[in-house]
């Protein structure tokens, strides 16, 4: 009999005691079909180490429990695993990677609904960055950028994000884009160096609620990122985004680039570039994005 983890973290939430029976409710449901272990996450930070020791340990499953920054922890430690699957129970607020496999949201539905899917090999993104302490590296499955995306996580870090509803995220974040000045900084993709105030490179074709249309025709099987540029000043470059995107003339936007790429290289500035990934905020540029192929067995439905 197959055997899943139930990876989650304790804290993530503004109901934390209501997700803890949630956890235990689909272990009951899972049980008819395989063995089931709940496993909390030790602290923060801690899931990717617990998910490669449960790999090591013979899971054949392991379920990210929560939203897309959860998933971003465990996916840390479950790259190139050649025996254990990454399944999704989605409960978090935007849930983009679980809305891209077309999971239900409900979490017992899409945790019964994975074990009729087939583990298939996707590639992953890569993403190398500075901090205080000197560089670093992480994977991501969602998204990864610089600029306004990073310096909203970033503002959004010490604000309770984890505590908010959408409306008020949505509030805090059009507060942080009319009042911030976000400076240029060069980008490198290809041949080609530009001038950039954002630089979003994008796995799946919907980021959910207000960020929806902003890149379209991603996915987490192409071979390649979707990678869009906003140019400068971002006073006119990031409202024009919004606009043209939601009534679909963005073809027809002078400052956007969108185009497909396998790597990417973002420089620093006069001003520090925030740099998120999967939503979390992570350092700052000079940053590097590089598609790995072949790095994650994941569970996804037959198309």
């Amino acid at each position: 009999m197959r055997r899943a983890v139930l990876l989650f973290n304790p804290t993530s939430g503004r109901h934390p005691h209501k997700r803890l029976q949630i956890i235990a409710d689909i272990a009951v449901a899972l049980r008819t079909n395989c063995t089931v272990e709940i496993t909390p996450t030790q602290a923060p930070g801690t899931a990717g180490a617990q998910a490669a020791e449960a790999c090591k340990d013979g899971a054949d499953i392991i379920f990210a429990c929560g939203g897309d920054g959860t998933i971003h922890e465990v996916l840390q430690g479950m790259a190139f695993q050649p025996h254990t699957a990454l399944g999704i129970i989605p409960l978090g607020s935007a849930n983009a990677l679980a809305r891209h496999l077309k999971l239900s949201l409900d979490p017992i539905e899409a945790a019964r609904a994975q074990f009729a899917h087939t583990p298939k090999t996707i590639p992953i993104g890569h993403i190398t960055y500075q901090t205080k302490t000197g560089e670093r590296t992480r994977y991501f499955i969602v998204m990864a950028g610089a600029g306004p995306d990073g310096a909203l996580v970033y503002k959004m870090l010490s604000s309770g994000k984890h505590s908010m509803g959408r409306a008020t995220y949505y509030l805090r974040a059009a507060s942080i884009f009319s009042r911030t000045r976000f400076a240029p900084f060069p980008i490198t993709h290809g041949d080609t160096t530009q001038q950039a105030v954002s630089a979003m490179a994008v796995r799946v074709a919907d980021l959910g609620g207000l960020f929806s249309p902003l890149i379209r025709g991603a996915s987490i099987e192409h071979p390649h990122l979707t990678l869009a540029i906003a140019s400068p000043p971002a006073i006119l470059s990031l409202p024009a985004w919004f606009a043209t995107s939601w009534t679909k003339t963005h073809r027809w936007n002078p400052y956007i680039h969108t185009t497909n790429v396998d790597s990417f290289h973002c420089g620093a500035a006069a001003t520090p570039i925030q740099v998120q990934a999967d939503g979390e905020w992570l350092g700052q540029t000079p940053m590097t994005v590089a598609l790995i192929p072949n790095a994650l067995r994941l569970l996804q439905p037959t198309p």
